[in-house]
């Protein structure tokens, strides 16, 4: 069998789905891409068992075609020609041939009705959401999740579906981030899943910010499926219940602290140069309505000060720099709350000035 395509029609496609490919597979096929081409679509599938990725691209050709290949050879064969050329594949039953322009490749194959699938999901619930809402909710608290954490679901993202709104959760023990967007969904119960991280990356690469056609979530009891344009995800999901986020919200709102947002967030980016490389703590002395932040490492120390509003108690904490970096990287006011209870290992609580979409919680620690 002989079938042609343009390294335009193949190249996006294959660069969707290509990052699920591992290295080292178990089973040989997992590291092939099948390629299916059939009434004008072409289909590039890529899976590691626990992820499957499908992407379609409307072709000129009108043949059939099946087949398997090496997902890394082929993109490192495709990548560096111009997206005009025209390539030639000849599959025969172990072997595929590959021409371009005046150059050959041979390359192993498999029977693409060896090729594994994850199960389709039926009784589903199915959610509908607009893409940049989806894609600004995970970017905004997946940087909380834990990674290779022995408690299997820390190492993911948490989704709860009700009538009316859709929340997001994502902690490592040490931090925690929420987003809540209201929005009418059409299921009867709650329904909460967890994400692993390797799926929530590639759905983080996936959704676009700039798009605001609705995208369709498909839920069952164990797998994830996602219809976005041209491409669907499915993913298996993280067996095991996830901790109850709300037992870790302050209850306690006296001590709400209003701090310039940038001026925090450049104090403690001057202040991580000199940051112990082992405990990445930096203390913080509110006191006369002034935020005090100290670091110290054996290559010196950093003491800077900012203004606050609305605080003139004396409050002495220690906080991991890099956990409060990153939340204010994500917060976009101005100004923001910061809510501190000044009693031993009682976590503390950042937003944007009235906005409640996003919270974000850090755990004290010693220093």
């Amino acid at each position: 069998m002989d079938t042609q395509l343009t390294v335009k029609e193949l190249l996006e496609p294959l660069q969707t789905v290509i990052s699920v490919v591992e290295k080292k597979q178990t089973l040989p096929i997992l590291s092939h891409v099948l390629i299916q081409l059939k009434n004008n679509l072409l289909t590039l599938t890529t899976t590691d068992m626990e992820i499957e990725i499908r992407a379609s691209q409307v072709i000129k050709t009108q043949e059939e075609a099946f087949f398997t290949i090496y997902a890394k050879n082929l993109i490192d064969i495709i990548k560096k020609l111009s997206e005009d050329t025209i390539i030639e594949f000849i599959i025969e039953s172990s072997k595929i041939y590959i021409k371009t322009n005046k150059n050959s490749f041979e390359l192993n194959t498999f029977n693409h009705q060896d090729f594994p699938s994850l199960p389709k999901i039926e009784n589903n619930n199915i959610i509908k959401i607009k893409q940049h809402i989806l894609k600004d909710l995970i970017e905004n608290t997946s940087f909380s999740m834990g990674n290779q954490d022995i408690r299997a679901y820390l190492n993911g993202l948490y989704f709860e579906f009700d009538k009316n709104s859709i929340t997001v959760v994502a902690t490592d023990g040490h931090r925690l981030a929420i987003g809540e967007v209201k929005q009418v969904n059409n299921l009867s119960n709650k329904k909460t899943i967890i994400l692993p991280r390797k799926a929530v990356l590639e759905l983080t690469k996936l959704l676009n910010k700039n798009r605001h056609e609705e995208i369709t979530i498909h839920l069952s009891d164990n797998y994830f499926y996602l219809i976005s344009n041209n491409t669907t995800i499915i993913s298996r999901l993280i067996d095991g219940n996830f901790p109850n986020y709300l037992q870790v919200l302050p209850t306690n709102f006296n001590n709400t602290i209003i701090i310039d947002r940038l001026a925090f967030l450049n104090s403690l980016q001057q202040a991580s140069i000199f940051v112990e490389e082992r405990t990445k703590g930096v203390k913080l002395i509110f006191k006369d309505s002034q935020l005090h932040i100290f670091s110290h490492s054996e290559r010196g120390q950093a003491k800077t000060q900012i203004s606050t509003k609305n605080f003139d108690k004396e409050i002495e904490i220690a906080f991991n720099i890099h956990y409060l970096i990153s939340i204010l990287e994500k917060l976009h006011t101005n100004e923001i709350n910061m809510v501190v209870s000044g009693e031993e290992n009682q976590s503390c609580l950042l937003s944007s000035m009235n906005d409640d979409i996003y919270q974000y919680v850090v755990m004290p620690m010693r220093i």
